[in-house]
């Protein structure tokens, strides 16, 4: 299985326009999953941003985990994001469970677990942004194959570097942890958010790889980056976990 993450260069807080950047640079049939950055649909209401997402599914012939967007008044929205596949149907709907940061301030209130997706057999589940900075978002939650992540991570660090690189032990950490690949796609880091620069987070952390530099692998800055999702490899490194004593 292959996804693909997008680094778009820049955000606006129209999702009209957001969607339309995408859509113009990501290829069709590419992949099987395609994954935005957290707040790709920014307000768009419900019906408006479901139905981009449907659109930007159906058009590539890829799965796509939409990001998200503000779903509700401005004072008691929740960031919220959907899933469809190649076909436009409906595989899942997911919520925010940690507003952070400026969200706080403007009345995002917290949302509820989801239960993640099935995609050709295998079990994903999304996190939105700082939610996979708690590990009890994947508790329980065993045999999991593939964390997606769509990010937005603004940061009060003078330049990138700090946190994208907190970003990038904390990926590798969850996916050895858990046993699972996660994929985060974040804007790029010259993109801003109110004012705010956004760290450009976006990488793939492998809990398997074939070398010591294979564990995290950024996209450079190119607006989108393949990677595979090897599950045959993933299930061998399970297995020899479990031989070894870690259950």
């Amino acid at each position: 299985m292959k996804i693909l993450l997008v680094q778009p260069p820049h955000w606006s807080p129209d999702g009209h326009a957001n969607f339309d950047a995408i859509e113009a640079f990501v290829p069709a049939q590419a992949g099987d999953v395609l994954l935005l950055p957290e707040l790709a649909g920014g307000s768009l209401p419900r019906a408006d941003y479901l139905a981009r997402v449907r659109d930007l599914a159906t058009g590539t012939g890829m799965a796509v985990v939409g990001g998200s967007h503000y779903d509700g008044p401005v004072d008691g929205a929740v960031n919220r994001g959907a899933v469809f596949d190649a076909g436009g149907t409906l595989l899942a709907e997911y919520d925010k469970i940690h507003p952070y940061g400026l969200e706080l301030g403007a009345g995002v209130v917290p949302g509820r677990p989801s239960t993640g997706f099935e995609l050709n057999g295998r079990r994903l589940h999304v996190l939105l942004c700082a939610d996979l900075w708690y590990s009890a978002s994947l508790a329980g939650r065993d045999g999991l194959d593939a964390v997606l992540v769509p990010a937005f991570s603004v940061t009060r660090w003078d330049g990138p570097a700090p946190a994208r690189e907190l970003w990038r032990h904390m990926s590798v950490a969850r996916a050895y942890e858990f046993m699972t690949y996660v994929a985060v796609s974040d804007w790029h880091h010259e993109t801003t958010y109110h004012g705010h620069p956004c760290a450009g987070a976006t990488g793939f952390a492998n809990p398997c790889p074939e070398s010591r530099a294979g564990f995290f692998t950024g996209p450079g800055d190119a607006p989108v980056s393949t990677h595979d999702l090897d599950f045959d490899r993933l299930d061998a490194f399970r297995r020899d976990r479990e031989d070894r004593g870690f259950k």
